[in-house]
């Protein structure tokens, strides 16, 4: 676990830069696999708390929710977030929160998780449904192939509700 000691940046700021292994589950069902992540940034002091500023890359290699099969994917984000001691979090129940709000850290302990920080990044950066390209067309319903691959051997289905219609034109 790579942590830096928050009180390091109350006399000056800490610059870092470091290549650690993304935590176990990153990614969730769809991620594969991870390379090191590359995380640089810059701790400062600022008011009742500090900043922490700076970008995460990481390769890795996501599963496609069309067809199944994996792709690579790259992250590259940059990030600036206020560290907050624990005691100033809102303590209602239903708090309404601002722009500003959704970039704050609370911390119990005074130190920053680099790997914990990475893996928040990488996760914010992830596409909601994973796709090995735009127009990917998914599996065959019925054998599995893969359609990507070309068409498989099923003959086409046609949905008794409109079988009819089809009556009414038949094909040229």
């Amino acid at each position: 676990m790579w942590r830096i000691a928050l009180e390091r940046a109350d006399v000056e700021p800490v610059e870092f830069c470091q290549d650690l292994e993304l935590p176990k589950g990153v990614g969730g069902e769809d991620a594969l696999g991870w390379g090191p992540a590359r995380l640089t940034g810059r701790l400062a002091r600022r008011g009742e708390g500090y900043v922490v500023s700076g970008s995460v890359q990481v390769m890795g290699q996501l599963q496609c929710v069309r067809c199944l099969e994996g792709f690579p994917f790259s992250v590259q984000e940059q990030f600036s977030l206020r560290l907050l001691p624990l005691a100033l979090a809102p303590s209602e129940e239903e708090v309404q929160l601002t722009r500003r709000d959704l970039d704050v850290l609370f911390f119990a302990e005074p130190f920053l998780d680099l790997e914990l920080l990475a893996a928040e990044q990488v996760e914010l950066a992830l596409p909601v449904k994973p796709l090995c390209q735009a127009d990917c067309r998914g599996l065959c319903p019925q054998c599995g192939s893969n359609l990507n691959q070309g068409a498989c051997p099923c003959p086409p289905q046609v949905d008794e509700r409109w079988r009819k219609l089809g009556d009414l034109f038949p094909p040229s």
